[in-house]
């Protein structure tokens, strides 16, 4: 027999030996990486959600941007989420309202974060296992029912698009990274602060275009109500509170208008374009970047409210999954001696 042809045979042959029952674990592992996660979310979203404090009030402004006034949608000072946030709201609430949107948050962002660690963790061992530990994980402290409680989703969903949109930079598709960067601002502002992800990709040409597409995504989600209606979101100020770090350079009382948010907006973006460059070439960047990037904006937040944390909740337990699973290859490398290969029998 001819070696190549050998080499096809022992292929089929090993194929055809790997059990039935093999295949089966494997599939069950993986349909349980999406139902476990899902159904506690769902349990949670009926027996155990809290009353939202901000929701009615982002679902009564998503109103005023389905009717006649739709233009003077951000009118109000005070409402500092994005008009795509605002639709999803507007669909969950036609389609049922508050409770109903309890569970298009909760399992949603549950759904998210699996989908999101099944695109960081693809090819891995423990891809399906690291699903489903992380995915109840979010559901058990509390992630997926504070993003409703609280009334700020996007606190998660934001974090999870930048990492998403770290993997396709890294992988040269920069545009629809920039499409995911875009969209995420569309949900609240400070989601253009993900741009540093576009430095992951493997040449600068490519980030440029990825900017591009983020800039004129972001301008066709907010310009029609800034040109066309009374847009006063960046006349919001807000108070420095007492316990927040920031309170070390503004007394605790005093006003943070928009233009302080300009300035830590950039400090988190120096932070994520310093980690981007510093570790361009290591798989970890797709999730430090952002990290780093919610992390400076947390430290400098003059209010520090307690949904901030749910990105920074969400991007550690990601990344406590991505390093966990890369350990044993890790392993091997520690192990494998001169001649030897890790695993070979004698």
């Amino acid at each position: 027999m001819q070696p190549a042809l050998a080499a096809d045979t022992e292929g089929v042959i090993g194929k055809s030996k790997r059990p039935a029952s093999s295949r089966w674990t494997r599939s069950t592992g993986k349909l349980l990486a999406w139902l476990l996660p899902l159904g506690a979310a769902a349990v949670v979203a009926t027996f155990g959600t809290r009353d939202p404090a901000d929701l009615p009030y982002f679902v009564d402004a998503s109103r005023t941007l389905f009717s006649a006034r739709w233009a003077d949608t951000f009118a109000d000072p005070t409402l500092q989420i994005g008009p795509l946030l605002l639709v999803l709201l507007k669909i969950g609430d036609w389609i049922g309202g508050l409770s109903f949107l309890a569970y298009l948050i909760e399992v949603g962002l549950a759904a998210l974060l699996v989908f999101a660690l099944g695109r960081l963790l693809e090819g891995r061992v423990h891809k399906a296992a690291a699903q489903t530990v992380v995915g109840l994980g979010a559901v058990v402290l509390g992630l997926t029912a504070d993003a409703y409680s609280y009334g700020h989703p996007a606190q998660v969903v934001v974090p999870l698009l930048w990492l998403l949109a770290a993997l396709d930079a890294r992988n040269g598709r920069t545009l629809r990274a920039g499409g995911l960067l875009g969209l995420s601002a569309g949900l609240e502002v400070w989601g253009v602060l993900g741009a540093p992800v576009l430095l992951l990709a493997p040449a600068l040409r490519r980030a440029l275009d990825g900017l591009a597409v983020q800039a004129a995504v972001t301008a066709a989600l907010y310009l029609p109500f800034f040109l066309g209606g009374d847009f006063r979101m960046f006349e919001h100020t807000w108070k420095v509170e007492g316990w927040a770090p920031v309170r070390i350079f503004l007394s605790p009382g005093s006003d943070f208008p928009w233009s302080l948010r300009v300035l830590q907006g950039a400090v988190a973006l120096l932070a994520g374009l310093t980690i981007a460059l510093a570790l361009r070439g290591a798989f970890r960047a797709v999730w430090a970047v952002p990290l780093a990037v919610v992390s400076a904006r947390l430290v400098l937040d003059p209010a520090l409210y307690s949904w901030y944390w749910l990105g920074v909740e969400t991007l550690a337990l990601v990344a406590a999954a991505e390093v966990l699973t890369s350990m044993p290859l890790r392993w091997q490398h520690w192990l494998r001696a001169p001649g030897r290969v890790v695993g070979e029998r004698r």
